[in-house]
């Protein structure tokens, strides 16, 4: 119990920074503006996130070029080699429904609804030692399906990121 509190401590005191400084990239990923290029939907990239994260976009089709159906951009710890969070994003869906869950947690991101899911092994150690927290986040945003996903950062970490979610122009 108390390497989870410790945790929770650590985490939320972990440096915030705007996104308007320079995106860390990694494995030479396509760009937040190369992808806007290729989809026909809104995209959206947070502004409040950890200074020390890296970011990797994978796009699909994976092996498409000129138009993507959705992508993903995937934030990387520091040293590359821990998924902190993932952040899907696609055309809205025409059944609205279809992104919640009975257990499913209502909350409001950005005036849309959305609907948070923890972890079924929330607050249990994982076979590596570390705490599993987080869970599935989802909404609709001006068009575009967001889903956010984590089991590394807390719930409310996680809505942090959410909520500063904006257009890319």
């Amino acid at each position: 119990m108390l390497v989870r509190i410790i945790s929770l401590v650590l985490i939320f005191f972990i440096p915030f920074s705007a996104q308007a400084t320079e995106i860390k990239y990694n494995h030479d990923s396509i760009t937040v503006s190369e992808v806007k290029e290729k989809v026909d939907f809104p995209i959206f990239a947070p502004d409040k996130i950890p200074d020390n994260w890296t970011l990797e976009i994978k796009t699909y089709p994976m092996d498409e070029e000129k138009h993507f159906t959705h992508f993903r951009l995937h934030y990387m710890d520091k040293n590359d080699t821990i998924l902190k969070v993932g952040i899907e994003q696609r055309n809205e869906p025409s059944n609205k429904e279809k992104f919640s869950s009975p257990n499913a947690e209502e909350i409001e991101i950005n005036g849309n609804k959305g609907f948070f899911k923890a972890w079924g092994n929330s607050g249990e150690i994982d076979k590596k030692g570390e705490l599993v927290t987080g869970g599935l986040l989802s909404w609709i945003q001006n068009g575009t399906y967001i889903q956010m996903n984590s089991s590394r950062i807390p719930k409310e970490m996680m809505l942090d990121i959410a909520r500063s979610m904006k257009n890319v122009k």
